[in-house]
């Protein structure tokens, strides 16, 4: 004898699923489906999806079937018929409902006449809406609110008493779709209930950062038309960030002829995509590289400026100095470019006027023996470096960790110079951030850096694998906070602690988990944040270019992003809560 199914077991093919009166249990979350018995009629075209914010945990549900020509006409002249009849019937000429009738029979009398010479043609529509949630009491909740936001907009959700399951099929072509209200609309009404085009970045100009992991639609981005012109891509090791990054640059350098790109690579990974983009690498862990850490020239001649920018590299590379010594270094810096006006004074120089000052505290002078004598005396010197290439790569590979960010802070002091001076747009990169982003003066630095270089028609990509670094300060959360775009891809954690910085939900950081890994899943996935606005991101390239970067990364594991030919290749992209394929249509 067959068992009994269990009381509120139902069958999916192909998936376990559970179902309560108002939601279904189905792929690892509760669904709640609200189908649409009125539409707005103030206007020709209906608003698609129901006005509010796309967001995670809300799916819009739609099934159009056109009508064929003969089926439109009769169904249209069946209903002209019943107006008609409807108007004929009434009991007096001064009814305000005769009014109204006639213009309904008059727009039915116009639309014939559009079938007829074939300018429009006839839909049905099946339109609505579907909540998920980790429980049903929040799905259901989810779903009462859903349809309190959309009432006064026009919008009328069915209170049905079908199970949900049965109901979610309804939206599935062929299946039985019960007595659901079905619309009847033309085509340029039924137009924009096609969810190709329901969440879209199409900045003018712009670049093609990716494609709408939903929906497949390019999403065009343009720093350069953005408030601030700084971005961040955030993501643990194996997620795509450099392959992200470098697609980015490379599309920056065929299609914004006159970019100027600067290039800090702490790990030496991003060398030899420069390189193959004709861009010049400059390896400083190399002796005798011609760079002065105090030349003025890279504040536009402020001295008093540079003094203080000196101030925060000494610290980078001595974050254990105290309050005094910090205040002795200071003095005796500025008193330094205050004395040598006509010249950059030096690092040996430095050393020598701290030995002179009485009131030096004595590990001080020990403490920077090694800029003259010891690993960093290539820097005790005149900048001799020509920085006249369009794209320069900074390769850090050989310095010691404890030296990055010192190295990090000094290089970024040039480039700033150099932005001041160069005319057009231009973008540093910046991968291992969270070097800067540990120490507050670090972090101050980098925080002045996002602030003000848009005044230079300049922006900078920050790349690490632990945006987390950034909330450890006041001034690390500032730059969270002015940086116009991020791009979060796989985290551990989900984003828990940005999640409030930076508007996450509980939908997204969940995505966030489990984003599509390179290794994995052939491309990187993950969200795209423009200014207010989110969108579920695949990462895609051209063959020509997945070439190009896959060599220049060929000693990474996996492949870090794909091509459009092998995305269409996949049988669907996988939306940002759950595999595509146990999704209801």
């Amino acid at each position: 004898m067959r068992p009994r199914r269990p009381l509120g077991e139902t069958s999916c093919p192909g998936i376990a699923s559970r179902e309560r009166p108002r939601c279904v249990w189905i792929a690892g979350r509760w669904w709640t489906p609200l189908p649409f018995r009125h539409l707005p009629r103030e206007a020709d075209v209906p608003a698609w999806p129901p006005p509010g914010p796309a967001e995670p945990g809300v799916y819009p549900l739609v099934r159009l079937r056109p009508l064929s020509g003969p089926e439109s006409l009769r169904r249209v002249r069946e209903e002209r018929a019943h107006v008609e009849a409807e108007r004929g019937a009434l009991g007096s000429p001064a009814d305000p409902r005769g009014a109204q009738l006639g213009q309904e029979a008059e727009g039915l009398r116009r639309l014939e006449e559009e079938l007829v010479g074939r300018n429009t043609g006839l839909w049905e529509v099946l339109p609505g809406i579907s909540t998920t949630g980790g429980s049903p009491t929040v799905t259901e909740e989810r779903a009462r609110e859903q349809a309190e936001r959309r009432t006064p907009a026009g919008y009328r959700p069915l209170s049905v008493a079908y199970r949900a399951l049965p109901l979610l099929r309804a939206w599935r072509p062929g299946t039985p779709t019960m007595d659901l209200p079905w619309h009847l609309l033309t085509d340029s009404s039924a137009a924009p209930f096609l969810p190709l085009w329901e969440d879209h970045l199409q900045d003018p100009g712009g670049l093609l950062v990716g494609v709408h992991a939903i929906q497949g639609t390019p999403l065009v981005w343009d720093r350069f038309a953005r408030p601030s012109h700084s971005s961040a891509i955030f993501g643990m090791t194996g997620s795509g960030k450099s392959y992200a990054s470098a697609l980015g640059w490379l599309r920056s350098s065929l299609f914004v002829p006159d970019l100027s790109l600067f290039i800090l690579d702490p790990l030496g990974g991003l060398s030899e995509v420069v390189r193959r983009l004709g861009g010049e690498v400059v390896p400083l862990a190399r002796r005798g590289l011609a760079v002065n850490p105090l030349d003025p020239r890279t504040c536009g001649g402020d001295r008093s400026a540079k003094a203080s920018r000196v101030g925060v590299m000494l610290r980078a590379l001595f974050p254990s100095l105290h309050d005094e010594e910090r205040a002795i270094l200071d003095v005796v810096v500025s008193s330094l470019y205050a004395r040598e006006k006509d010249r950059a004074p030096r690092l040996g120089e430095l050393l020598a006027a701290l030995g002179a000052d009485p009131r030096t505290p004595p590990r001080l002078p020990t403490l920077l023996e090694p800029l003259v004598r010891g690993s960093l005396a290539h820097l005790d010197t005149d900048t001799t470096l020509d920085l006249e290439a369009r794209m320069v790569g900074f390769d850090l590979r050989g310095v010691p960790a404890e030296l990055l960010p010192f190295h990090m802070v000094f290089l970024l002091d040039l480039v700033a110079g150099e932005l001041r001076r160069r005319e057009g747009p231009k973008l540093v990169v910046l991968d291992e951030a969270h070097y800067l982003a540990r120490d507050p003066s670090t972090a101050a630095f980098l925080d002045h850096l996002v602030r003000h270089v848009r005044h230079h028609r300049a922006g900078l990509e920050l790349l690490t694998q632990n945006p987390e670094d950034f909330l450890g300060s006041h001034w690390g959360r500032s730059v969270l906070l002015n940086l116009e775009s991020c791009l979060l891809l796989r985290l551990r954690d989900g984003g828990e602690r940005l999640a409030p910085l930076l508007g996450l939900s509980p939908g997204e950081r969940d995505f966030l988990r489990k984003a599509p890994l390179p290794a994995e899943a052939g491309y990187a996935g993950g969200i795209l944040r423009a200014g207010d606005r989110h969108f579920p991101l695949a990462v895609v390239s051209s063959d020509a270019e997945h070439e190009l970067l896959s060599e220049a990364f060929r000693s990474e594991t996996g492949p870090p992003g794909t091509t459009h030919r092998e995305l269409k290749r996949e049988a669907r992209v996988r939306e940002p809560h759950g595999d595509q394929r146990s999704q209801p249509r």
